[in-house]
């Protein structure tokens, strides 16, 4: 990757200021991961799920709300991810859309004006820099990088900081990384151990990927789980 487009990265590179009150965190990562879901089950980029993980922990981190309304934040900011980063791969998603998602518990009206609120608290610039986006035509350790997404313990990190750490994660040579580094590397290895000792069954199968552009489709997006939280 050349200078100047890491350096353009990094100025996008959001880094939440204020914290999540740790009676959210809970509600937040059940929210996190039914986005994920959501995303698995219609194919979406990696890039869409972290967006809208980043855009739904910076409206939680911003703006109080009632912990049985997250779900609304969800739906919308799945839907501007859609929009933002999507659009070249057909995938549709509408106000209608995240009614039927819902099933109804929220009106057009309700999720438009999520969406207005949200798009105003970005300023309308849904161009933020995500993990995946540091890598230029490198093998992807996709698991990692929804690993760290999903868990709010990486909350607070920026994604040039997820991305050293991930990148190395397997470098037995660590002397010239950062100690800011070296303790992401270390947060990932001791969280993936405690889950293995939890669940052996849970084992994160941590694989490399190439991230390539897919061929074009239109489909709806649809999820064959209603958000529970």
């Amino acid at each position: 990757m050349d200078l100047d487009r890491y350096n353009y990265l990094q100025k996008r590179d959001i880094k939440l200021a204020q914290i999540i009150p740790d009676q959210m965190l809970q509600v937040m990562e059940m929210l996190i991961h039914w986005i994920f879901q959501v995303g698995e089950q219609n194919n979406l980029e990696i890039k869409t799920i972290e967006l809208a993980a980043i855009l739904s922990k910076l409206y939680l981190s911003k703006q109080l709300i009632d912990s049985d309304k997250v779900d609304l934040i969800g739906i919308v900011s799945i839907m501007i991810s859609i929009k933002f980063n999507e659009c070249q791969n057909k995938i549709q998603m509408n106000i209608q859309d995240c009614v039927n998602q819902c099933q109804s518990k929220y009106s057009s009206k309700e999720i438009t004006d999520m969406e207005m609120s949200l798009l105003s608290l970005i300023e309308y610039d849904a161009n933020m820099t995500t993990i995946t986006d540091y890598y230029d035509g490198e093998a992807v350790q996709i698991d990692l990088v929804l690993f760290v997404t999903l868990d709010s313990e990486f909350l607070y990190f920026q994604k040039y900081e997820l991305y050293e750490a991930i990148r190395n994660f397997y470098s037995k040579d660590t002397s010239n990384l950062s100690e800011n580094t070296k303790n992401i590397i270390s947060r990932i290895s001791a969280k993936i151990n405690q889950l293995t000792a939890n669940d052996v069954s849970n084992t994160p199968k941590i694989k490399k990927k190439i991230i390539k552009k897919k061929g074009l489709r239109r489909s709806k997006i649809y999820s064959s789980q209603s958000i529970t939280l």
